[in-house]
């Protein structure tokens, strides 16, 4: 039984990753309120590549895995500011991220921490290598 082939997900009818936390995809709800489905803005064997055969991470409330490129970006582990303060240029947005979890980018270097309050969650584009920040707070 492996993750990355996807026996598994398919083993124990699971997955590694909440397929509404992922940056473009959203569920769709009805005039009543009642799901209605998935909008996903990428191709299905794409998506479950990352549901189903990509180990997540751990947040402290939800996590969500970031895109760039037109595809998922690579998970590359958890950070706080002293990870990434000499790092700053190689970020596709860092302004817009920070934005995006609730933080202003002024903020970055008294809040973030690794394994503190506000945990930091470096991700890479597959495709042309910028860094991407996630956070959230415990």
């Amino acid at each position: 039984m492996c993750i990355a082939d996807g026996s598994a997900a398919e083993k124990f009818a699971g997955s590694f990753q909440d397929d509404a936390s992922i940056e473009g995809v959203e569920f769709e709800y009805d005039e009543e309120d009642e799901f209605a489905g998935i909008k996903n803005t990428y191709p299905d064997e794409m998506l479950k590549e990352l549901v189903e055969r990509t180990p997540g991470y751990h947040g402290w409330q939800q996590e969500f895995w970031l895109a760039h490129c037109g595809d998922f970006c690579a998970f590359i582990g958890y950070v706080g500011w002293n990870d990434i303060k000499d790092r700053l240029d190689e970020f596709a947005n860092l302004e817009e991220d920070c934005e995006n979890f609730g933080i202003r980018n002024s903020d970055l270097a008294k809040c973030l921490q690794k394994g503190g309050d506000c945990q930091g969650y470096l991700f890479r584009c597959l495709h042309c290598g910028k860094l991407r920040l996630w956070g959230d707070f415990s």
